[in-house]
């Protein structure tokens, strides 16, 4: 069993070191432009010039999730990095301090968490507009509260811990405490909490295109292409076939990652 785990890991360790390194390099790569009509090549099917076939419009289909891969990947690192900062900072301050202000967080959190966040999320980015900028704020400064959950919860544990009481007893500040003691000890949460959230982002921000809320056409988008290939399913069912490929495959990448996060870290 744990020689199978291993295998699957390295092949999601694989995939999302060649999703990464493809969207970093997809605009030096020999691809057809993502974004070039070709009306008279619209809807073909797999080809050697075409290896995922191409859209109604003609456009190469492995040219634009390779591309679009780029933007999501943006919008997942910087979503999750924000989140995990403010979920990080107020968690563990709190946690640590306790009184009065560990209660104030932790209402605020208990009634956050009883709101479905995807609403405040749709209705910012319809309020505000979409952007690549606008989503990672949006999704970063309102999916902290799990994870701030976790981690205050983890610092309150940690904080009459014997390592702790010794800092204390050699007079170090409570700011060093916090970097040079606590925070190497949530390193494990930290990283575990990085994996799910990386999958939680990527579900939402893939949802949003799905129904239009992610970055505008013509710029190519996971959920977006799905979208649009569910429409000529009939005709063109390989465009929803291939996006679907590699959305599930990066979601069980991620998911397989956290996990040896989990047992390993």
């Amino acid at each position: 069993m744990r020689g199978a785990f291993r295998l699957a890991f390295r092949v999601a360790a694989l995939w999302l070191a060649f999703i990464v390194l493809c969207s970093l390099l997809a605009p030096w790569l020999p691809l057809p432009d993502p974004l070039a009509v070709n009306l008279a090549h619209a809807a073909s099917p797999p080809s050697l010039a075409h290896l995922a076939g191409t859209d109604e419009l003609g456009r190469d289909v492995f040219s634009r999730l390779l591309h679009a891969a780029g933007s999501t990947l943006q919008i997942v690192a910087g979503a999750t990095a924000l989140s995990l900062g403010i979920a990080i900072l107020l968690g563990m301050v709190v946690g640590f301090r306790g009184g009065w202000p560990d209660v104030l967080v932790r209402l605020g959190v208990d009634l956050l968490w009883s709101v479905p966040f995807v609403v405040f999320v749709v209705l910012i980015v319809g309020v505000v507009g979409v952007s690549k900028l606008t989503l990672i704020a949006t999704i970063g400064v309102i999916n902290w509260v799990g994870p701030a959950r976790v981690i205050r919860a983890e610092a309150a544990r940690l904080r009459d811990a014997d390592f702790v009481t010794a800092a204390r007893a050699y007079g170090y500040p409570r700011r060093m405490i916090l970097l040079h003691e606590l925070l190497p000890n949530l390193r494990r949460s930290i990283l575990t909490l990085a994996a799910y959230g990386a999958i939680e982002v990527l579900t939402l921000e893939t949802g949003l295109a799905f129904v239009g809320l992610s970055l505008p056409a013509p710029a190519p988008t996971w959920g977006g292409m799905l979208a649009d290939g569910l429409s000529y399913f009939s005709t063109a069912w390989w465009i929803v076939v291939a996006t679907s490929a590699v959305i599930t495959a990066t979601l069980a990448s991620l998911q397989v990652a956290a996990r040896w996060v989990e047992r390993t870290a």
